[in-house]
């Protein structure tokens, strides 16, 4: 009845998962931290702390089809507090070096933020969050199966 060779007979085994999760890990890993460092600076940038003062264009770099502007940030006196700065919020139209824009410092960064404040915090919440949960998807088994064998071994 089984007319099939033995190799036929083989139950094929399921795909590993390593790659994804490792994938999956090693990406959340990466936006935790970056979302991390620029969450506090966010907050204080939407509840508008910080130095108030003006983001000075200083030049346009370009790279493939996206386009930066770099600036100083300098304070109402003139006292440049920040050499090399970038702007989060949307320029006006027809920014040049030279430019002035009203803004916001509130350290712990090189961003410097619209002077009205800014709702950037929200979104890095968000990244957080989702950070977050991939990791915590990616390594659960792994880090559940090691304290189980751990637990084994000393028992």
């Amino acid at each position: 009845m089984n007319g099939g060779s033995a190799d036929a007979r083989i139950i094929p085994q399921g795909r590993s998962r390593l790659p994804g999760r490792l994938i999956v890990g090693v990406v959340s890993a990466l936006v935790l931290f970056v979302t991390a460092t620029r969450l506090g600076p966010a907050i204080r940038a939407g509840r508008r702390e910080g130095a108030h003062g003006f983001w000075v264009a200083t030049g346009q770099h370009c790279a493939r089809s996206a386009c930066t502007w770099n600036g100083q940030f300098k304070l109402p006196s003139g006292h440049v507090v920040l050499s090399s700065a970038q702007y989060a919020g949307q320029l006006p139209a027809g920014i040049h070096a030279g430019t002035s824009v009203a803004a916001l410092f509130p350290g712990g960064s090189a961003l410097v933020y619209p002077a009205s404040g800014s709702d950037a915090w929200i979104s890095l919440l968000l990244g957080l969050v989702l950070a977050a949960i991939g990791l915590y998807w990616s390594c659960h088994r792994f880090v559940a199966n090691y304290f189980r064998d751990r637990a084994t071994v000393t028992s």
